[in-house]
């Protein structure tokens, strides 16, 4: 009988660990993706590989992200929330991640759903807006998660903010001319 209820146990380990690692590769999925996808189909453009002079983005394991200013010299560009590629602009003026009515419910949230109690201050007045905690916020090679942010009501934002509820969390960012560096 102890050699039953030993194999019964061990086959029971052996499956506990097999889930485990399922839940991990799902919960982890877009990081390991990143680690082994090579191509650069999906960087945007502002992003370089390594090789290009005019390198734009640290791959790999650095954690480190180039971000190019346009024209006007706001730092726009690409990200992700919870996997839905959405469009950031740099606001260290921003306490917390910023989203738009759209953008939010393209990125999976229920912004009809969301109590747009809190009221913030913006360049344009006062604005309402519903609290919110995002699972993944990804730049680059940068992914940060339980970020906390706001949607903003309808017609209120007109783009995307990424605030320092995202960047006081990296280690740091520098701004060095038209280049702003994210260093996680």
């Amino acid at each position: 009988m102890r050699s039953a209820n030993k194999n019964l146990l061990q086959e029971a380990a052996q499956w506990l660990l097999a889930g485990a690692a399922l839940f991990l590769g799902i919960y982890f999925f877009d990081d390991i993706k990143t680690l082994v996808v090579t191509s650069d189909d999906e960087m945007p453009s502002m992003f370089a590989s390594r090789s290009d002079p005019g390198e734009t983005a640290d791959r790999g394991f650095s954690g480190v992200v180039r971000l190019k200013a346009d024209r006007r010299g706001h730092f726009v560009f690409p990200g992700k929330v919870d996997g839905r590629t959405v469009t950031f602009m740099a606001d260290t003026g921003a306490s917390i991640v910023a989203l738009t009515y759209e953008d939010a419910r393209r990125a999976g949230l229920s912004p009809a759903n969301l109590d747009f109690s809190a009221r913030v201050s913006t360049a344009n007045g006062v604005a309402r807006v519903a609290p919110v905690t995002l699972s993944r916020v990804r730049v680059g090679s940068i992914t940060l998660r339980n970020v906390p942010a706001a949607v903003a009501e309808k017609g209120a934002l007109d783009v995307n903010l990424l605030g320092m509820s995202f960047l006081g969390r990296l280690e740091s960012f520098n701004l060095s001319g038209d280049e702003l560096v994210l260093n996680q």
